[in-house]
């Protein structure tokens, strides 16, 4: 980090204590289930205040006037969001949009991406349901019996334990892949798998990734958890651990609403990105004993992805639909979605679903309106920045792109114009 003036020091000192006053309150308030609102009110003018005291940048020159224009976003946007929540206003599409920092153009971008990629998909389909053992991939642990669910988690744990290893050991020819060390990879009973930032842990779901066959033996679903250890290891994983060894300011080494959506674009780009290095090393596959089905795990990742790729972008498009007030009736909105569904029976049932999600100014409710947060693409736009410098992700360049893509928690324009600054310094 570059020297900063006394003024720049003291403006990120007083938004540390602001931000460590946001996170108590947030704390709080999951514990009693109340909100302090005497000191959210106190903390709101606090954030606006010191908001109004740094300069507006939309295109910064250098790393101090990057930090001062992504800490005003920063501030800005929790204070908006608190405010709004004291305000007890309802919360309309643009309000939710700004909150989370989404661009436009990634949510008009929808349409065409579906358009595009329809008939792909539809191909995709046809590939999985010829190569897909559907009978065995399917079945349900019974994690209830005792005996099942001690021979599942003693597979999961034994399975994840080589897997962080030996693609740890993978990855160590990448700068941030040393950082893997400090991460302990543990099996976990939940549906879903996660990181924990406080211990370091990288718990991966034994029913995502563990299923039996028809004969009562108990398998690993290898394409699962390949995919899992990207998106939550590499991802979110080195995110925090890389993040929390920097020298960034302290606005920076902390999620929240603001840093969300470019926190998932980070993970989407590596869960794909695990899969590349495999794919470059016979040995790793080797050494886990997949190299005689490595093929078909990469291809149908790739089949799958693209499918929840689909069906995650139907919903997100569907959900601007729904949030058109311009668009009266459920049959005009159902038929708007129709135009890029996959099954002509769904868009009618997605909107009779959600009829009653609507507060009564026909305001969509809000939990499904962030969930636009997942179709926002900075790293996409920030590998541009470095492409456009001649930088790639190949060779050296994935070592110089690793450490700026998993560096931070950024909003989604901040965490482009980083990549920029980083790039032209590079270049030069």
């Amino acid at each position: 980090m570059t020297s900063l003036s006394t003024e720049e020091t003291s403006f990120l000192a007083e938004a540390e204590k602001l931000f460590k006053k946001l996170d108590r309150i947030e704390k709080f308030e999951k514990k009693h289930q109340v909100m302090p609102f005497k000191e959210a009110e106190k903390t709101t003018k606090g954030l606006y205040k010191l908001t109004k005291k740094l300069p507006d940048i939309d295109a910064p020159k250098n790393e101090n006037e990057l930090f001062q224009a992504e800490l005003k976003r920063r501030l800005s946007g929790e204070a908006s969001h608190l405010d709004h929540r004291l305000s007890g206003e309802f919360y309309n599409f643009d309000k939710i949009i700004s909150i989370y920092g989404i661009p436009k153009d990634d949510i008009i971008e929808l349409h065409s991406w579906l358009t595009l990629n329809r008939e792909k998909t539809l191909e995709a389909i046809e590939r999985l349901f010829k190569t897909s053992d559907i009978r065995h991939y399917d079945l349900g642990l019974l994690a209830d019996i005792p005996r099942i669910r001690r021979e599942a988690e003693s597979l999961a744990e034994t399975t994840i334990r080589k897997y962080h290893m030996k693609l740890g050991k993978l990855l160590q020819n990448t700068k941030v892949g040393d950082y893997l060390r400090d991460i302990e990879a543990v099996p976990t009973n939940q549906e879903r798998s996660y990181f924990d930032e406080l211990m370091n842990t990288l718990a991966i779901s034994i029913p995502a990734i563990v299923f039996v066959s028809e004969d009562g033996d108990i398998h690993i679903r290898d394409g699962e958890l390949i995919g899992l250890y990207g998106h939550e290891g590499m991802g979110h994983g080195l995110n925090a651990v890389v993040t929390q060894s920097s020298n960034l300011p302290y606005f920076l080494k902390k999620g929240s609403a603001t840093t969300i959506a470019t926190e998932e674009s980070v993970s989407q780009f590596y869960e794909r990105v695990i899969f590349e290095h495999l794919k470059s090393s016979p040995e790793t596959q080797k050494d886990l004993d997949i190299e005689h089905r490595f093929n078909d795990i990469y291809q149908q990742f790739q089949d799958t992805r693209l499918l929840e790729d689909y069906k995650l972008k139907l919903i997100q498009y569907a959900i601007t639909v729904l949030a058109d007030k311009t668009l009266r009736s459920s049959e005009e909105k159902a038929k708007k979605i129709a135009e890029v569904t996959l099954d002509p029976n769904w868009p009618k049932r997605f909107v009779d679903r959600n009829k009653l999600n609507y507060d009564f100014e026909g305001n969509l409710q809000p939990g499904l309106v962030s969930e636009l947060r997942y179709c926002v693409q900075p790293v996409k736009r920030a590998l541009k920045t470095f492409q456009d410098q001649g930088i790639i992700y190949e060779g050296k360049g994935i070592n110089i792109i690793d450490s700026v893509l998993l560096t931070g928690f950024w909003t989604p324009i901040g965490y482009v114009d980083n990549a920029r600054l980083k790039a032209e310094k590079i270049k030069r």
